[in-house]
């Protein structure tokens, strides 16, 4: 779509600048050389040091040719960014003794280009002001050729935000003195015609309705071409969840140069799930000499019948037992407002004395985008909350260390009905939402109830993903929660430990009224939506009768995969407690289908 001519401009800065090591006998793959030494000449610009890391290879290593070019190419780089254009590298391998070569790279680095005049001329849209800021150059800095080219690709992303993708620049001009070290610059811009999007079209679509799919996107038939809109539209195609592909070529020649089709070919996926989680822990000495079991069963269908339509079920078993059954509308009203309803139950037994707290609940939530990357949320909830009845005190509560057990005096709350108001704000940057490499996702609520229970809550939840080597990213995850007010019931502390806060630890096993956990992940993806990783989760709650004391930190570590294709998803995470043996770790099994 971007038609760039860089005329002899760039040519000058490539004679005479990359160089290959030549082809001798010692590139034997079966039974290479080893490097003796590598040593540098001529160099007096750059710090040996940082060229040894450039180049890659180390002493000791075997020799292979092929293997260095990629070092001489990062070291070219380094010397083109800081000014050095005719920068040049002649390798040379000499033979030491019968199984060993010395390299040595006799690097003649030439002058220093500094930038002189740059004249643009044939641009009426843009200023020529804005379009040497966008090319990044000032007069008598040193030249860099990386951004000089990154500046051509601003300029022309300027122009396709503008209508003009098909805008051309090209250096007509140039004067190069090696005696004043120096280069003079005159680019001339040939912006075309403005270009419209004729029509937008969604190719293979079985289930989902059209109208479903284009209103969820930016761009209309008509529009003016921003490149903005196309990616944008691109990553929310991704994120929508219908689909298990989509092709990144999104635009066609239209039947006019002025014109061009939007036309989304797309792989639908299966949009419901049912899944179960089983986590198992083995007996310890201190609490319990048979093993654990817990359990999760997930139900949900976000695309019910095509129409973006979603439904959800949630059973789970453990120290908490949880009961869910939800229903969102999107686009109500004919606006990109989605309106959910949700049914739950709860149940938390306490794992001292037994003593369990209920709650029967049922919430109505609005959620709307506000900007591209963002969505808030306006809920209304109702709970009945109940607490074991008996001598007009409360069940005992354990602290979150477990050290001791303490009694609290409270005849006034054996139940009582709560009412809730939530504001939520969602930014979400992530390029793929199964399995992202780059961007954010963060959430921030807050709380304020009345009723029997008169209290507030506060959630703090970010999320980073970051690509570090070639399809391997760290993921960070930083949490925190906390409630304060009056009366809060057990039902309403936080609860951690498990598959989804820190692994290594009994599913529930710590509460407290405040929570802060940590998750970092190094993920290496084997597909579009599988993965292994290795995992540290650390974290901690406060004390029930010292909200602002927190319990020691806890710290988990272990292993993991999620495996996931168009007909079923298989994710475990084996996590090893603090001070615990390999064999005293706990297994969570994720175990689903699609449909």
């Amino acid at each position: 779509m971007f038609h760039v001519v860089l005329y002899l401009f760039l040519s000058l800065f490539v004679v005479g600048v990359s160089a290959q090591p030549p082809l001798t006998p010692f590139d034997n793959t079966e039974d290479p050389y080893l490097i003796r030494q590598i040593t540098f000449e001529g160099v007096e610009n750059l710090d040996p040091k940082q060229l040894s890391k450039l180049i890659g290879i180390e002493a000791g290593q075997p020799y292979f040719p092929a293997e260095i070019i990629p070092g001489l190419e990062r070291v070219l780089e380094k010397y083109r960014e800081t000014g050095f254009a005719f920068a040049s590298i002649e390798p040379e391998v000499i033979t030491e003794s019968p199984d060993q070569v010395l390299i040595r790279f006799h690097i003649h680095e030439g002058i220093r280009i500094r930038t002189g005049e740059i004249v643009v001329e044939g641009n009426h849209l843009l200023s020529t002001g804005s379009l040497r800021r966008a090319l990044g150059l000032r007069e008598g800095t040193f030249f860099n050729q990386t951004v000089f080219e990154k500046g051509i690709d601003k300029i022309l992303i300027l122009y396709s935000e503008r209508g003009y993708p098909k805008a051309e620049i090209e250096p007509i001009d140039f004067h190069l003195s090696e005696e004043q070290g120096k280069v003079d610059l005159r680019l001339r811009i040939r912006e075309g015609n403005q270009v419209r999007i004729g029509s937008v079209k969604l190719t293979g679509l079985k289930k989902t309705k059209p109208h479903v799919v284009l209103r969820e996107l930016p761009v209309e038939a008509g529009d003016v071409f921003d490149q903005r809109k196309i990616d944008q539209s691109f990553h929310r195609l991704v994120n929508l969840g219908y689909f298990y592909e989509v092709s990144p070529s999104l635009l066609e020649e239209g039947q006019t140069p002025e014109e061009i089709i939007f036309n989304a070919r797309v792989t639908e996926a299966r949009t419901g799930r049912f899944s179960g989680v089983i986590g198992y822990a083995p007996p310890t000495s201190e609490l319990e000499d048979v093993p654990q079991l817990t359990g999760v069963i997930e139900a949900k269908e976000t695309n019910i019948l095509g129409t973006g339509r979603k439904a959800s079920f949630l059973w789970k078993s453990g120290l908490l037992r949880a009961l869910r059954i939800g229903y969102a509308e999107p686009w109500a009203f004919g606006k990109p407002i989605e309106i959910g309803v949700e049914y739950s139950q709860l149940k938390q037994r306490n794992q001292f004395t037994d003593a369990e707290s209920n709650e029967n609940a049922a919430s109505l939530t609005a959620a709307a985008r506000i900007r591209r990357l963002y969505e808030g949320s306006l809920g209304f909830s109702y709970k009945r909350i109940g607490l074991p009845t008996g001598d007009a005190s409360l069940p005992t509560i354990a602290l979150p260390s477990h050290s001791e057990i303490m009694d609290v005096p409270n005849p006034e709350l054996q139940g009582g009905v709560k009412y809730g108001v939530i504001l939520g704000l969602t930014r979400d940057s992530r390029d793929y939402f199964l399995n992202p490499t780059r961007g954010r996702l963060d959430h921030v609520a807050f709380e304020f109830s009345r009723g029997d229970f008169k209290m507030r809550k506060l959630w703090v939840d970010l999320q980073g993903y970051f690509l570090t080597w070639r399809r391997q990213v760290i993921a960070v995850g930083l949490h925190g929660a906390m409630a304060w007010g009056d009366n809060i019931p057990p039902t309403e502390l936080f609860y951690l430990g498990g598959a989804n806060t820190l692994r290594g630890y009994d599913e529930d096993w710590f509460f407290g009224p405040r929570r802060v956990y940590a998750n970092l992940e190094y993920r290496f993806l084997v597909g579009r939506t599988s993965q292994f990783f290795v995992f540290t989760d650390l974290g901690a709650v406060t004390q029930v009768d010292q909200p602002t004391v927190f319990d020691p930190l806890r710290v988990g570590y272990g292993f993991g995969m999620r495996l996931e294709s168009k007909g079923g998803l298989l994710r475990m995470d084996y996590g090893l407690a603090e001070g615990r043996s390999a064999l005293e770790g706990k297994i969570h099994v994720n175990l689903g289908t699609s449909f």
